[in-house]
């Protein structure tokens, strides 16, 4: 049976409908009731006949075992309350084909259908309760309240009825009760887990272990003629009916609720038939005594197993919680989760040694104590979770108890529940306020450095211009004089004339002013003519959306990364046409260089740490942006700086 247990039909359907659509839905409609009506009523109608097959130690409708309760209450529970005309229909035939008048029949159809309905009901506000009995708390529902606790309404409702219509059974009405109540308890017992584990354990016969479970059922079979078929031992077996149960306990342990319910179901078979052919240890004594005996019997079994089963299934299913929770506790990071109300559902001792906070003091509470006042709050996470994100990784602060702020790295991640829907959030945060403090210290010497360097580059760009550049000026003026009288004084001017455009370029080159006086776009342009001339090479330049106000740190970063990568790229990329794109958008300033040339191992160059990379990485990094590089040999080169705009000004 498949479990479900919702059944609705919408009530809001046009009028306007074609009728081949019309047709099409009730027949769906029809199909959808008809099939689970059938199927119960079927399965309840070969159950009660087959539990009615033992006339020899029945009484008047009533005896040890009534497997059909069982197939009730399992419909129920697959199927929902709706499937309860076919429990009720079914129980009425089974009855009449009994012997029973039709009062007496309706009378003990409405104590089953009741019954079922109300195991169902009760079952139903365990938390969570699946009928595979996975859990302790599951099997012991069902035992408890399932076959026991429901199996008072219907053994109640029936007795009644049948003593109100003049049926006596058994020697009388407290007994009539008693195999009443045994017989619809033991048939949930036998018969319900074995609806909902059969698959299961077919699958796992099949593929991994049929041997062995022929082999149980075999030499059960042979235990179970030996015990009750009083099969001629030098020891009499009556006395050992209760050595089949390692045989139950074997099917429990290794094919858990399923191999439990399919050995108690065949020992109860086996010990049914050949008590009522008047063989076995229950079979010397009165009906009412053979009755009560295989009821007891099959009780102690069916718990035994079902029980066993539910605990091991319960181990295996909690072994590896129990193994990360223990991980859990050992981490020295924070971890901690939280409901979509940001409620705090866990917490570990690191999150309580980081931010002082105890389990008792977190856990009931709400995450937002961890949220640094006049910090935005943080609600981008739930919605990312929603939409499919796996791990939402940032890194941001979270306030201690005694207010200190700790710098973390936190990263969230979907807690779903049974169903498949978002239920949580977990959270794993390290405390990263040292290594912040030592990046922060890192990059303050890294911005000395650089500023030392850009003030050396300045100094050496000045005495190059004004020193060098003037007495080399002053040189050439003194050949030119003399060059129309000596020829070799003239190729003197002229080479003296192309050191200093030279020592001009460099000059330019180590410190351009034009940053200063002409705006970063227009120095780009400036810088890609010079360049395009003085190596024979095209630099295709566009800026689009540029700034005026970009912060001096930041211009002159982007411009030794357009410096740096040019030159890399006439050096390496075996290219003589590059693209530049400089644009502002979405609150970034973003600098593209890209060619078509021969490329690079990019991993390999990082691994070598190659001195251009790391610088334009670390004036990027200061600038408070970031730095991409892509490149795939012979496929091109593509360098992407941005920074944010909120960081220029």
């Amino acid at each position: 049976m498949p479990v479900t247990n919702t059944f609705a039909v919408s009530s809001g359907v046009a009028q306007s409908a074609e009728p081949a659509t019309g047709r099409s839905r009730a027949i769906a409609i029809s199909s959808g009731y008809l099939i689970p009506f059938a199927t119960v009523f079927l399965a309840y109608l070969v159950a009660g006949r087959l539990g009615q097959a033992t006339s020899n130690i029945r009484s008047s409708n009533l005896g040890p075992v009534w497997p059909a309760y069982g197939i009730a209450l399992a419909s129920l529970l697959a199927y929902g309350y709706r499937v309860w005309p076919a429990v009720a229909v079914s129980a009425i035939v089974v009855a009449m084909a009994g012997a029973v008048s039709l009062p007496t029949a309706i009378g003990q159809a409405a104590g089953a259908t009741l019954a079922a309905m109300t195991g169902t009901y009760l079952l139903r506000r365990i938390p969570n309760f699946h009928p595979s009995l996975s859990r302790l708390r599951d099997a012991l529902g069902l035992i408890v309240l399932g076959a026991f606790g429901s199996a008072l309404v219907s053994s109640i409702i029936g007795v009644g009825s049948l003593y109100a219509t003049g049926v006596q059974a058994y020697s009388g009405l407290p007994s009539a009760w008693l195999i009443y109540w045994l017989g619809d308890a033991t048939g949930v017992l036998l018969v319900t887990p074995l609806v909902f584990t059969m698959p299961a354990l077919i699958h796992t016969a099949v593929h991994t272990r049929r041997l062995e479970l022929l082999s149980l059922l075999a030499l059960l079979t042979a235990a179970c003629f030996v015990v009750f078929g009083d099969v001629q031992t030098p020891v009499h077996m009556h006395v050992l009916a209760f050595a089949i149960l390692p045989f139950v306990m074997w099917g429990a342990i290794n094919f858990g609720i399923g191999g439990a319910a399919l050995t108690v179901i065949w020992i109860a078979s086996i010990a049914t038939v050949l008590t009522a052919l008047g063989r076995g240890p229950f079979a010397g004594n009165t009906t009412f005594v053979n009755a009560m005996m295989l009821d007891v019997l099959f009780t102690v079994l069916s718990v035994s197993g079902l029980s066993l089963a539910a605990v091991i299934a319960e181990r295996e299913r909690l072994g590896p919680r129990l193994q990360l929770a223990a991980i859990v506790e050992s981490s020295d990071d924070a971890i901690w989760s939280e409901d979509l109300d940001g409620v705090i559902l866990s917490w570990n001792a690191a999150a309580q040694r980081i931010f002082g906070l105890t389990a008792a003091d977190a856990i009931g509470g709400r995450a937002a104590v961890l949220q640094p006042p006049g910090q935005e709050k943080e609600n981008e996470v739930l919605p990312r979770l929603m939409a499919g994100g796996r791990t939402v990784h940032r890194e941001t602060v979270r306030m201690a108890k005694d207010g200190s702020r700790i710098r973390v790295s936190l990263t969230a991640s979907p807690l779903w529940d049974a169903s498949g829907n978002l239920s949580g959030i977990s959270n794993i945060a390290r405390d990263i306020t040292e290594q912040q403090r030592a990046r922060e210290a890192l990059q303050a010497v890294s911005r000395k450095l650089i500023d030392a360097q850009e003030q050396e580059r300045a100094r050496i760009a000045r005495e190059l211009h004004d020193d060098i550049g003037q007495r080399l000026a002053l040189l050439v003026a003194d050949l030119s004089d003399g060059s129309s009288v000596h020829p070799a004084a003239e190729r003197l001017c002229s080479a003296a004339a192309g050191i200093a455009v030279d020592i001009q370029n460099l000059s330019h080159n180590l410190h351009s002013s034009k940053l200063q006086y002409l705006g970063l776009a227009q120095a780009f342009t400036l810088f890609c003519d010079e360049f395009s001339n003085q190596h024979k090479v095209s630099v295709v330049f566009e800026a689009r959306d540029v700034p005026s106000d970009v912060s001096e740190t930041a211009s002159l970063s982007l411009y030794r990364v357009l410096q740096e990568a040019l030159r890399n790229a006439e050096k390496h990329s075996g290219r003589r046409t590059f693209d530049v794109r400089l644009r502002g958008s979405n609150g970034t300033l973003e600098l593209l260089i890209r060619d078509e040339g021969i490329g690079f191992d990019v991993e390999a160059a990082r691994a070598t740490r190659g001195i251009g990379l790391v610088t334009m990485e670390e004036r990027i990094t200061l600038a408070g942006g970031s730095l991409e590089v892509r490149s795939v040999p012979h496929q091109g080169t593509t360098i992407r700086a941005q920074v944010p705009v909120d960081r220029l000004t």
